[in-house]
């Protein structure tokens, strides 16, 4: 059986490895091992429990269509921690996307409460407990990385958990929108409107994704207005509240300040300390106050930057069994407290990237189409999204007057470029060495 599972293993992973930058695959794939097959379950040696959380929400989509590959469909993967010598299980927190595409790690319970997120905290857990009865549709606004995705989904998983007649459905608006568009072209735009329009609860993410799209407002405006006269629950998330969202109809804008609007804003040094301090329990990762309180201070408007860092820590010593004190902290962490200490505008990343591929400024900001300008300008894109707090629409007009979807458009094409081509990884890294010194 041990042979049984490390080949198994080791199949997936080779599926796996040309998918994801080498050195991602080395740190969080290669030191884990096939342990056994019992039942319909493949068990997997992990380093600590944090590569279980790891792995799961990065990487258990890969693994899975690796399974089905293999003709191994039936099977599920769990984990097994070797932490300190010895071998525990590892609850798994996160699974295959079930039909309401909800992560059942995000709930109410790890969602730390601060004077910045109380009021959308409470406000999504009254939805939760008595959804399509009040406070509907809510609105949630807030700039990325402050945690509107997680009430999303924990408003869902709790409806899930407390009324499991009520059918749920959680989801981006692009992916809506892209699901739309393949319904068109397949004349299957009665099914798609009937899936929709028949939720009990329907949770859209990034609704600002609609700015300039007239034939998806349309069917937003529509599958709203089925499901609020059901008495149906509609939360939908924005990184900017509903009077800001420009290019949209005026009557969903008033759709959307019909129920209630509350923002996040980010945290307080006391909430970013309990942030770490949780992350770093759950996590079975011991960090020291000075450290917890050296991140809270350098990383201030984020949670996900937050998060990333202690995933960094976590990494780090977990395979070189490394101490982690403030010096080492502030080594590793450079790129990423640098990012969150100096503000960097658009324009000095156009000279960096602009210098880095040779292309001029003018360039960057024209309308040539060649291949060799195209790519450094939507490099340079992505970066000012990284990097500056400017909207979609003030990084468009300092690229040409392009438009918001533009933006939109180059922005995902190098995340989705990143994530299979581990050489322009290591320049990305370079860039971003440039524009941090």
């Amino acid at each position: 059986m041990l042979n049984e599972a490390k080949n198994l293993w080791e199949e997936i992973l080779g599926r796996i490895k040309d998918k994801i930058p080498s050195q991602i695959y080395e740190t969080w794939l290669a030191p884990t091992e096939g342990e056994s097959v019992t039942q319909n379950t493949l068990w997997v040696k992990v380093p600590n429990a944090f590569f279980t959380d790891w792995i799961e929400e990065h990487y258990h989509t890969y693994i899975y269509e690796a399974l089905e590959s293999i003709n191994q469909g039936h099977l599920k993967v769990k984990y097994k921690s070797v932490e300190g010598g010895k071998e525990r299980s590892v609850p798994s927190r996160i699974y295959q996307p079930d039909s309401s595409h909800l992560q059942r790690r995000y709930v109410f319970e790890d969602f730390i409460i601060g004077e910045s997120n109380k009021f959308a905290r409470a406000a999504s857990l009254a939805v939760a407990k008595s959804p399509g009865k009040q406070y509907n549709p809510l609105f949630i606004y807030g700039s990325v990385g402050l945690g509107k995705t997680h009430l999303l989904q924990a408003i869902g998983n709790h409806i899930k958990e407390h009324f499991s007649d009520l059918k749920v459905y959680y989801l981006g608006c692009e992916e809506f929108m892209n699901e739309m568009i393949d319904s068109i072209q397949a004349n299957r735009i009665v099914q798609f409107k009937n899936k929709y329009r028949r939720k009990d609860a329907l949770l859209i993410d990034d609704i600002q994704f609609l700015e300039g799209k007239e034939g998806l407002q349309e069917e937003i405006f529509h599958t709203f207005n089925a499901l609020y006269e059901d008495g149906k629950q509609v939360v939908f998330s924005s990184d900017r509240p509903p009077s800001a969202l420009s290019n949209l109809e005026e009557r969903l804008v008033s759709r959307f300040q019909g129920g209630l609007v509350c923002d996040i804003k980010p945290p307080s040094l006391e909430t970013r300390i309990a942030i770490l301090k949780k992350k770093a329990v759950s996590s079975g990762v011991q960090v020291s106050d000075e450290v917890i309180m050296f991140i809270a201070n350098k990383i201030k408007n984020s949670i996900r930057d937050l998060e990333g860092a202690l995933i960094k820590l976590f990494a780090f010593a977990s395979l070189t069994d490394g101490n982690i004190d403030v010096e080492r902290t502030q080594e590793l962490l450079t790129d990423l407290l640098s990012r969150n200490n100096r503000e960097i505008t658009v324009e000095e990343i156009q000279k960096i990237v602009g210098n880095y591929y040779n292309v001029s400024l003018a360039s960057m900001r024209g309308k040539r189409r060649m291949q060799s300008i195209v790519f450094p300008r939507n490099v340079a894109i992505y970066l000012s999204r990284e990097y500056t707090g400017s909207s979609l629409k003030e990084i468009g007009s300092l690229f040409g007057g392009r438009d918001h979807t533009t933006v939109i458009h180059a922005y995902n094409k190098i995340r989705k470029f990143l994530d299979k081509n581990s050489e322009f990884n290591n320049e990305l890294i370079n860039i971003r060495k440039l524009l941090i010194k």
